[in-house]
């Protein structure tokens, strides 16, 4: 019986970080491109079970041999799950229109914005920039965008900013720089950081890419199902909730086992 609590707590863990996963999914519906986190579960390891016994021996009387200990196979005993992996699904998201020179979507799942942290360079999919006081092309947290010679500088008041679709930025018929986008040959080792941000946790293999689309004037919303993610939170908490019940069942028989058997009237 304590198995079985150990096994159905394990259950309630994994329910618990399905519905903060999912919560967060649905708290980012809105934030421009965003990756919903998925949740892979795996079952954790069996315990093989077997009835240990003697068998009486071959003959009987004064020549007796003695039993032989047998133990017999009865099965397999599961010990719950536990959670494997939080990836992102880098599905792409709706874009939308906003009309904003600085507003700017990629098209397509495997490329991101390069930008400069004062942890390092980073990446992102929220194209949502603008440009701070010193003409620089900065994200909303003031993190520089980067081009392929380095952070992007405009001159303000000085004439349209144009982004072409292989990320070259003019202004006034010049070309500044051209946006440095990065693919990633494993994106399952491409994992969130911050606010919007990712950032490659070693093998994730990124490399320079010209073949993006790069759409000026639009951004990319958020990749979250609203509708799956309602349906993924009520499975959460009912799976949290027959776990609870399970735990209560086991520990009130726990409990009569205690009390109750072996006693005498």
């Amino acid at each position: 019986m304590v198995r079985g609590l150990y096994t159905s707590a394990s259950g309630m863990l994994v329910a618990q970080q399905l519905a903060n996963t999912v919560a967060n999914n649905l708290a980012n519906v809105n934030t421009n491109g965003f990756k919903q986190t998925l949740l892979e579960i795996q079952s954790a390891p069996t315990l093989d079970v077997y009835r240990l016994q003697t068998d009486p021996g071959p003959r009987t009387g004064t020549n007796a041999l003695p039993g032989v200990p047998v133990a017999a196979p009865v099965g397999q005993l599961g010990t719950g799950a536990w959670i494997y992996d939080t990836p992102e699904t880098f599905a792409q998201g709706p874009l939308q229109a906003t009309g904003n020179p600085y507003d700017l979507a990629l098209g397509g799942t495997n490329a991101f914005f390069n930008v400069q942290t004062p942890q390092g360079v980073r990446y992102t999919r929220d194209g949502q920039f603008t440009v701070n006081p010193n003409g620089n092309l900065v994200t909303t947290d003031g993190n520089y965008v980067l081009g392929q010679n380095g952070p992007i500088q405009v001159q303000q008041q000085q004439g349209a900013v144009t982004v072409g679709p292989d990320g070259t930025v003019s202004q006034n018929g010049i070309t500044i720089d051209r946006l440095a986008l990065t693919r990633f040959n494993n994106l399952v080792d491409l994992r969130k950081q911050g606010n919007n941000l990712f950032v490659d946790t070693g093998n994730a293999q990124p490399q320079p890419t010209t073949a993006a689309t790069v759409i000026q004037g639009s951004l990319e919303k958020s990749n979250s199902n609203v509708v799956r993610s309602m349906v993924d939170l009520i499975v959460a908490e009912r799976w949290f909730d027959s776990n609870s019940k399970s735990v209560k069942m086991q520990d009130q028989a726990t409990q009569l086992a205690i009390q109750d058997v072996g006693t005498t009237a």
